[in-house]
């Protein structure tokens, strides 16, 4: 690679930090979260917002954009038989509770870009855009054209909108990057299946001798940990002040909180948020509540039962091994996530993911769910299946990449990663996951306080430069 490329594309980006800052935090205060579908916005008007500001960015430089009927757009330049890719969405999970930021502020302080999306992935689109623009302004001769992919639904793990984009574009990059994942670069994202535990509750009187629990409702996204939970339990003085005694005594006094409101006590538990990926992170909120609720006797009893059967099996379940189906190879362990929990009357419903090795028969699987669901009394129906992704670590795209991260990082050690994160690269051929986030870091994917520092996104921004330049030289 030429060194006076790479030090015209790092005098270009430069000059542009601060704007690629403002345009981060322009682009955070937009609410992208999937919603209903509207005129001209097939995933709702969050994510259509979001787009329309990366195509208009794209114009605004003098690209050449493409849009495909809103489901996804490219932002395009250079000439070619042949292309190269970087692929980026537009969506973000729900921010959930427990910020210290306004999740949509956009904020800076202590060099930190808060907000959700910063990293995930709207951090990561603002640093690949600009690579795309440093490349294009230094006038450096390219063979293959840049195409710059947009997405406006990845986070429910379909990716309906790429789907559609590979049916209707003419020309496919032939190789690519996704910047959704971890450096030096990943080799293999697990396969992932949603599915839902459900039980309608036969309608069972209630005496006065116990409390009655009238609902539980926590967590809004399979693909995050729940961080906070609430229950609303109805009885006397007494039986109220009971239930408040065994969650001081089962859970840390920080992690529960009691309102009183007549003969209503609402039950607060407070988690943690984090990645499905990693729920090992986290502190699923839902969890905590089960853990209590196994501990007390209360009305519907049917309900009662039920919910102690799962405070059993999917309570602390992070690795399968309470639904039996845990799992491990050289891509890593099978990982398990609550990410919605509702209880209202006589209605139950829980929403969960799992990530599995790439190696794990998934039929087996689908049949041990339904197995430990019968074994809680509850239904079993898988939701969504999204097939693994494998590429030999050895190839010659995984170690330019790889070598192109050590030479601007000085790390040495890292090497290629298998993990449980689901990227646009499984129904990409040749597109391999590259950043951001680094080994050793805590990922801040789906997390209150996702953040992003000035810094690293420029240095995001020049290491995408490299890679682009590396695939279309």
């Amino acid at each position: 690679m030429s060194d006076q490329a790479e030090k015209n594309f790092d005098r270009i980006l430069e000059g542009y930090h601060q704007e690629m800052i403002d345009n981060l935090c322009r682009l955070i205060r937009i609410k992208s979260v999937f919603g209903p579908e509207e005129a001209e916005a097939p995933f709702g008007r969050g994510p259509k917002e979001a787009f329309d500001f990366a195509m208009k960015l794209g114009r605004e430089k003098g690209f050449q954009c493409v849009n495909f009927d809103n489901y996804a757009g490219e932002i395009n330049f250079g000439e070619g038989a042949e292309a190269a890719g970087v692929i980026c969405h537009m969506d973000v999970v729900p921010e959930g509770e427990g910020w210290t930021y306004d999740p949509y502020g956009g904020q800076i302080a202590d060099g930190n870009i808060y907000g959700r999306g910063a990293v995930d992935d709207k951090g990561c689109f603002i640093a690949a855009f600009y690579a795309c623009l440093s490349l294009k302004e230094s006038g450096v001769p390219l063979k293959r054209q840049i195409k710059h992919i947009i997405g406006t639904n990845e986070e429910l793990g379909y990716f309906p909108c790429i789907r559609y984009y590979k049916e209707h574009v003419e020309k496919m990059p032939v190789c690519g990057i996704v910047p959704d994942s971890w450096f030096p670069a990943a080799f293999a994202e697990k396969g992932i299946l949603n599915y839902e535990f459900s039980k309608t509750f036969p309608v069972e009187s209630c005496g006065k001798e116990l409390p009655t629990l009238n609902s539980i409702h926590g967590g809004s996204a399979f693909n995050v940990v729940i961080p906070e939970a609430k229950a609303v339990f109805e009885g006397s003085k007494e039986q109220r002040a009971a239930i408040v005694k065994a969650a001081k005594e089962t859970l840390p006094i920080d992690r529960i909180k009691a309102v009183e409101t007549g003969n209503l006590l609402e039950l607060y538990t407070v988690g943690k948020s984090a990645h499905a990926s990693t729920p090992e992170i986290g502190v699923n909120a839902v969890s905590l509540m089960l853990q209590l609720l196994k501990k007390l006797d209360f009305f519907p009893q049917n309900v009662c039962h039920t919910l102690h059967a799962l405070a059993d099996s999917i309570g602390f379940d992070t690795d399968g091994s309470g639904l039996g189906v845990s799992f491990s190879d050289r891509t890593g362990p099978l990982t398990n996530n609550l990410g919605i929990f509702r209880l209202d009357g006589n209605s139950l419903y829980a929403g969960l993911n799992i990530r599995y090795p790439v190696t794990q028969n998934t039929k087996a699987l689908e049949e041990q769910l339904a197995q430990a669901a019968e074994r809680s009394g509850v239904f079993c129906e898988v939701t969504m299946r999204n097939p693994h992704f494998y590429v030999d670590p050895e190839s010659s795209l995984v170690q330019t990449l790889v070598d192109i991260y050590q030479q601007m990082t000085g790390d040495l050690e890292s090497q290629p990663v298998a993990h449980g994160g689901g990227s646009y690269a499984r129904i990409l051929e040749n597109f391999i996951p590259f950043g951001p986030s680094i080994q050793g870091e805590e990922l801040s994917f789906h997390k209150q306080d996702e953040h992003i520092s000035c810094e690293r996104l420029l240095q995001l921004s020049k290491i995408y430069a490299r890679a682009l330049y590396a695939m279309a030289r």
